[in-house]
């Protein structure tokens, strides 16, 4: 059999090995030992359906081929987290629709260990410190809260999924996670060994239905073109937390999918990969959030009640458990309130009564064929994957050095050294069986930028300019089209990568003698993030041409309800801030080096 990986690329993923990997067993074996001792808090929603666990639940709603609601939720404090799930508990009873879960989205800190916590900047959300504010939320309505973001996949799952667990929540973290950078904690084998620990503390509640849960968008994949390989990373995902560290996993995905078909199919595909006898293999299904305006809000209902009502069909005729998480229309440009929350997910839980009549003129072949050619596809990828790693030397057996080499691969690389077009086909390039939606946005948008800025004297005072652009938070989205515009236009890009800490970005840029530093922010980072970067600078006594853009929102004062634009106050500082990169490109072609 001829080998997946040339000379080079087998060299470059071995030297990514890291050394002095402490036993993985023994770490699994003291996290089941610990998940032994624990107790799990029933709900109020389990008192109030009946049921054991959130997977029981599902199941029967999926008998009767019924799709099941859930909403985000992140607000300022634990008080009002727990109010806002009172409220949804009311809307459920005002309305007779249900929002069965409530995903709970916490501040990053809360991922970070405490005694490592020291000067790390906090992005929105409310904190986690004691097991009473786990189970202050647990408790606070029949609404059932999943506490996955910030949990297991980052260094401080131990405590976190410990916590959850004794509050009663049935989902566990987002094992895909592990990607992200955690602030704080550089330390990788340490932070992998703790995630094999929190595994093995799952892995000892696996007849009371608890479950791994991993989005794929907020991983891996989210760099990948092709649709199709998603599922073939989320099944070296099952491989380690099931068949390694015996726990059980569930697979959700679907913000930066909007080709509806695909979707479905996606669904499919993962539903039968991963589904067991007593579980569903889908935690939920996203809606598309790339096509979001962020002006003329109320538009974006018109994107996601036909989505809705897509999945609601599908659901209706294969019946999988999974659960669809609505997006508030103002999602993209600021931190939703409740209202909004509800306004969503009611709009999308009504197109349950129009189903029938679409039910009737559905052909699903299209989508049964599509879902068949995923799973495929998406196992001749797997294969080369596991294979491909094994030829590098990786132990595959050992779930802390595969999680290493993967968090220090240049992520791009999983589909340039993997994917079936490349591999089986001989192509010099990936060439996509389903091109994911993000991609191809990112794409377009970064070519409409060169298209109007070619040729012109920005592009004449780019050349060779350098510049180093990093993502404050995961998403790529925004690093993406920074890279792909400046690089065309002709400057010397330093490609930083996303979660990138105020401190490394300038040891960074430090490293390789850069001043121009651009950076992409997310909803609530900017204030904080932007007064560290500037202590900072002035600490080491250096000059650096920050330019800050994206979300640039913060809550103010500690008793604010919403953050609001904090660009005026980064500008008193002696910041740039860019509004679009178009406008970024313009700003560093006038900057005097």
């Amino acid at each position: 059999m001829s080998k997946v990986l040339d000379q080079t690329n087998r060299e470059y993923l071995a030297s990514l090995i890291p050394k002095d990997i402490p036993d993985w067993k023994a770490s699994w074996e003291e996290g089941y030992k610990i998940g032994q001792g624990i107790e799990i808090m029933e709900t109020p929603f389990m008192k109030k359906y009946g049921v054991k666990s959130d997977a029981e639940y599902r199941l029967q709603q999926a008998a009767q081929g019924k799709l099941t609601y859930q909403i985000n939720m992140g607000l300022a404090s634990v008080e009002d987290e727990a109010a806002g799930l009172r409220e949804a508990e009311k809307f459920n009873e005002e309305t007779g629709l249900r929002i069965s879960f409530a995903h709970q989205l916490p501040k990053n800190i809360v991922g970070t260990p405490k005694d490592k916590r020291d000067g790390v900047p906090t992005a929105l959300g409310f904190d986690l410190n004691e097991l009473s504010d786990w189970t202050a939320i647990t408790q606070a309505s029949t609404i059932e809260a999943i506490f996955a973001d910030n949990h297991l996949g980052y260094p401080n799952a131990v405590e976190t999924t410990i916590n959850a667990l004794k509050a009663g929540s049935r989902y566990q973290g987002m094992f895909g996670m592990f990607q992200q950078v955690a602030p704080g904690c550089p330390d990788e084998v340490w932070n992998m060994n703790e995630n094999v620990k929190a595994l093995g503390i799952v892995a000892s509640k696996w007849d009371d239905q608890i479950i791994v849960n991993s989005n794929q968008d907020d991983s891996l994949p989210a760099y990948c073109m092709d649709l199709t390989s998603y599922l073939a990373w989320a099944k070296w995902e099952r491989y380690v937390v099931t068949d390694l560290c015996k726990a059980r996993y569930a697979f959700s995905f679907g913000n930066l999918t909007s080709n509806l078909i695909h979707k479905a199919a996606m669904w499919l595909a993962a539903s039968d990969t991963f589904r067991l006898d007593d579980q569903p293999g889908i935690e939920f299904i996203y809606p598309n959030t790339v096509d979001h305006w962020d002006h003329h809000l109320h538009s974006n209902y018109g994107f996601q009640i036909p989505e809705a009502l897509m999945l609601n069909l599908v659901e209706r005729k294969f019946k999988t458990g999974g659960s669809f998480l609505s997006v508030p229309i103002s999602e993209k440009v600021a931190i939703p309130t409740v209202p909004e929350m509800l306004d969503m997910t009611g709009a999308c839980q009504r197109t349950d009564e129009a189903a029938p009549y679409f039910e009737q003129m559905m052909d699903w072949t299209i989508v049964e064929e599509t879902r068949d050619k995923i799973k495929e596809y998406s196992e001749i990828m797997f294969q080369n994957f596991m294979n491909g790693m094994e030829e590098a030397g990786i132990d595959i057996t050992n779930p802390i050095e595969m999680m290493v080499v993967l968090k220090k691969m240049d992520p791009t690389k999983f589909e340039q050294l993997f994917h079936p077009s490349v591999v089986q086909d001989g192509k010099d390039r990936v060439e996509p069986m389903l091109p994911a939606a993000l991609w191809s946005v990112s794409e377009n948008m970064s070519l409409g930028i060169i298209d109007k800025l070619k040729g012109t004297a920005c592009e004449e005072k780019l050349k060779g300019k350098r510049v180093c652009i990093v993502s404050g938070d995961l998403h790529y989205f925004g690093l993406y089209v920074m890279s792909r515009v400046l690089e065309e236009l002709g400057a010397d890009v330093l490609y930083g990568g996303n979660s990138m800490d105020a401190i490394d970005v300038l040891d960074l840029a430090d490293e390789h003698g850069i001043k121009n530093i651009g950076i992409s922010l997310h909803n609530g980072q900017a204030l904080p993030y932007a007064r560290l970067l500037k202590k900072l600078a002035e600490e080491r006594g250096r000059e650096y041409n920050f330019y800050l853009g994206g979300a640039l929102t913060s809550f103010l004062h500690e008793d604010d309800e919403v953050p609001v634009d904090v660009t005026e106050y980064i500008e008193e500082m002696g910041l740039h801030t860019t509004s679009s990169v178009e406008e970024l490109a313009i700003a560093l072609a006038h900057q005097e080096d």
